[in-house]
């Protein structure tokens, strides 16, 4: 249900005795308003207004999951991550190759820095580019 518009505040629809409050207070409100109206109206997005950091990575795993490299994403902030998810998982070693389940990464983190530890649900021996939404306090 998208949100009904909403009457801006304008001083000439008030008596004259409360003009100068309200050309005070209608700059202010009927922006922050508008600002809100937009956001619950399909305004909001993971990178802009939710405290979390997202990033791609490309990587492969072997048969037990284990990164073949040192797997690492700089967090935007050193607040402590709640968890992942992982949104997208493209290979690029093979387009006919897709994860055999869903993709859950195993991380711990030190300070702004995310390290991956096992990733679940890739092929073995596949390159993969993972965006990960990782959600912070």
């Amino acid at each position: 249900m998208k949100l009904p518009s909403f009457k801006r505040l304008f001083s000439s629809d008030f008596p004259a005795a409360y003009k100068q409050l309200i050309d005070t207070l209608s700059s202010s409100l009927n922006n922050g308003v508008d600002l809100l109206y937009q956001a619950l109206n399909n305004q909001i997005s993971l990178r802009d207004n939710i405290n979390c950091t997202v990033k791609d990575i490309t990587l492969s795993v072997d048969a037990n999951g284990t990164p073949s490299q040192n797997s690492t994403i700089k967090l935007n902030n050193t607040n402590k991550v709640e968890g992942c998810i992982v949104i997208s998982a493209l290979n690029q070693t093979s387009s006919a190759v897709y994860p055999s389940g869903a993709v859950f990464i195993s991380f711990t983190q030190t300070s702004n820095t995310l390290n991956i530890n096992n990733v679940n649900g890739l092929q073995a021996g596949q390159s993969y580019t993972l965006r990960i939404v990782a959600f912070q306090q």
